[in-house]
């Protein structure tokens, strides 16, 4: 018999008279049968996955949303505060726009492979583990870039803290999604993303504040102080229950789903599945095959575009407005009011994604991105050009917290980090040519209006890919193997 709100099943083997006692006694008990002379037993499946989502949204699901929110902050971090160290780390160290540019571009290019690399490994041998690897890594070679005596040994640490800073982001998206109850997965994972948009906003508070005094070199030493969140995460953050099953990790499993749901009772001798089978192996291969693939290369150039955009926009604009005449204060506002606006545009494209659909959203948001980031060059009046600054970034980083948890439910749970971190590694391709076009471009000697409206171009790429995503139906719920046993029969 089955339990609707519970996700747990049970399967009773009965002979001949126990059969016609329950059908006598037990009225509307929905039982699968099968009539043998063998001694009645019973043995409940329970589906963690439906449990998970049919569950409230309680203080476990908030500690786990919490923990990886605080994990993307470091994304935002690394892209903003680089951006707003750089004409400080320019004249220091003697660097011309390009080599700049090249600098800025170097993290994104070890980000690509560690994307790739951690979104297998985690869905191999654990999200958990490989997030708290990725947060280690990061942590200490960012740290060690305050120590870098030139081009070289800074561009070695910066390219090694972008390798790590890949197994941060896709993975924690993907546990918020899978811990999330189903009727609040978008809304919740969409604000865990906009822990760029903090990491943004505190590395331009960081840069106000200590910047003209302690310096470019006091400020990235210690962000080692970052490295606290990973015994925070060991202790309250839980592993992928698509490991735990697969690994049959009962004890583990059966803690986490007291924490679920509070209600539930364990037996000890529970089968606990998915709703979907886990797989022996990650089907990277799959990504590309079938339904997945158009969905893969679509929602890959869509991040592509819009990283592109927001990394090279707060790389540059510091500098870029200073070459207009602006102090370099005034720049680093730019970068604060950017990231200002995603506390209004995320909440308010999931829920307009919850009533119109994740596409019309995009649909909307990307002409405004693209005229927003145009206008900034063009227009005079300072306070006209931060608010252009506000509705790029309500646009771009809006629709980006959008992003990975749109592509997470798009993916089965047995791979959705592999899925996740192939297509964070398309999407950090974008980071890595965008700075280095801008730096060339600024060395050249184009104009800034020009220069801008190169920047916003990428925006209608996007918007072409999103209108081109196919959205896959939702995985069918697993059922337990039946196929000795009739169709149940209703008493």
């Amino acid at each position: 018999m089955s339990h609707p709100d519970r996700g747990y099943q049970f399967r009773v083997k009965l002979d001949s008279y126990a059969y016609s006692i329950c059908l006598k006694y037990l009225g509307e008990i929905q039982i699968v049968v099968n009539l043998s002379d063998t001694p009645i037993s019973a043995k409940r499946q329970v589906n963690v996955t439906k449990l998970i989502d049919d569950s409230k949204f309680n203080s476990f699901s908030l500690n786990v949303a919490v923990i990886c929110f605080l994990a993307i902050v470091f994304d935002g971090l690394d892209s903003a505060l680089f951006g707003t160290l750089l004409p400080s780390l320019m004249k220091d160290m003697n660097m011309g726009p390009a080599e700049a540019g090249i600098l800025a571009s170097i993290g994104h290019i070890g980000a690509v492979g560690g994307a790739i690399l951690f979104g297998v490994a985690a869905d191999s041998i654990g999200r958990k583990r490989m997030m708290l690897i990725g947060i280690t890594i990061f942590t200490l070679f960012t740290a060690a870039c305050g120590l870098a005596q030139g081009f070289v040994d800074f561009a070695i640490y910066r390219f090694i803290a972008g390798f790590g800073l890949a197994g941060i982001v896709p993975i924690a998206v993907a546990l918020v999604f899978e811990y999330t109850p189903g009727n609040r997965k978008a809304v919740v994972s969409g604000a865990s993303y906009m822990g760029i948009t903090v990491g943004v906003l505190l590395s331009a508070l960081l840069s106000i504040a200590f910047l003209s005094t302690a310096g470019w070199r006091t400020i990235l030493i210690g962000t080692v102080f970052c490295i606290i969140l990973v015994p925070i995460a060991h202790l309250w953050l839980p592993e992928s229950m698509s490991i735990l099953v697969k690994k049959g990790k009962k004890d583990s499993i059966r803690k986490i789903l007291l924490k679920v749901d509070p209600t539930f009772i364990s037996h000890a001798d529970d089968e606990y599945v998915l709703a979907e089978p886990p797989a022996s192996k990650v089907p990277l291969v799959r990504l590309f095959q079938g339904e997945y693939a158009r969905n893969t290369l679509f929602l890959g150039i869509a991040l592509l575009c819009l990283m592109m955009i927001a990394v090279t926009l707060t790389t540059w604009i510091a500098q870029l407005m200073v070459q207009r005449g602006f102090t370099l204060a005034t720049g680093i506002t730019f970068i604060l009011v950017f990231s200002s606006s995603n506390f209004i545009s995320t909440p308010l494209a999931g829920w307009m994604s919850d009533r119109m659909g994740y596409k019309k959203v995009f649909a909307i948001y990307m002409p405004i991105l693209f005229v927003s980031i145009s206008l900034i060059g063009m227009v005079q009046n300072p306070v006209a050009a931060l608010i252009c600054m506000f509705f790029a970034g309500f646009a771009a980083m809006g629709a980006t917290c959008l992003l990975l948890p749109y592509a997470g439910s798009l993916y089965p749970m047995s791979f959705r980090s592999s899925a996740m971190g192939v297509i964070y590694a398309i999407g950090r391709v974008g980071p890595i040519i965008g700075p280095a076009i801008a730096g060339v471009m600024l060395a050249a000697g184009m104009s800034v209006p020009l220069i801008l409206v190169c920047m916003a171009a990428p925006s209608i790429v996007a918007l072409g890919a999103f209108l081109l995503i196919k959205e896959i139906p939702s995985q069918r719920i697993a059922q337990p193997e039946t196929h000795s046993a009739p169709e149940p029969l209703q008493a």
